[in-house]
């Protein structure tokens, strides 16, 4: 499994997990997934009713997902 693919899936599940896969841009967000571009997931879901810590769980998945994707560490 690709790292985007891995990183798609751990975020769809967590969005699940959440009751937000249904959120109002889901096309959008889905179409961002499947492209790897997280700063457009990261736009889709700012103004998302998360919790600080659920933020910070989205914001360090996100960040992850970039770094593995352009080679960072």
């Amino acid at each position: 499994m690709t790292s985007t693919a891995l990183f798609v899936v751990t975020l769809r599940e967590w969005l699940a997990s959440q009751r937000l896969q249904d959120t109002p841009h889901r096309a959008a967000l889905t179409a961002a997934m499947n492209e790897g571009d997280t700063a457009e997931i990261h736009r889709l879901l700012v103004d998302a009713p998360f919790t600080p810590d659920q933020r910070r769980y989205l914001d360090d998945l996100l960040e992850r997902w970039r770094k593995a994707e352009t080679g960072e560490s």
